[in-house]
């Protein structure tokens, strides 16, 4: 059985210490005795995308909390959020790489 996932989590050394078990178990009348393996890899998107997204969180922001947050991270990736006419956006390629 394969089974693969997309994620907008980060995945840190929490949670690969959540998926990572060393050995055979029996707990909780859960038997695990079969092997399997876990890759994790950081999807490559265009920054136009990474952009679009974020100023769509930025529109549909309805807590004033998030907003400093949303802030630094549209300046990470070279938009200002505050700006009402964003030129820094961009059209999203057709082949984003």
């Amino acid at each position: 059985m394969l089974k693969g996932f997309d994620t907008f989590r980060e995945i840190g050394s929490f949670e690969v210490r959540q998926l990572t078990q060393e050995e055979p178990s029996c707990f909780n009348g859960i038997v695990r005795v079969e092997k399997y393996r876990v890759k994790i890899e950081k999807v490559e998107e265009h920054v136009c995308v990474i952009r679009a997204r974020l100023q769509k969180l930025w529109d549909e922001c309805k807590n004033h909390h998030h907003q400093a947050t949303l802030i630094r991270a549209g300046l990470k990736y070279g938009i200002d959020l505050r700006n009402p006419t964003n030129s820094g956006i961009g059209g999203v390629p057709e082949n984003p790489k």
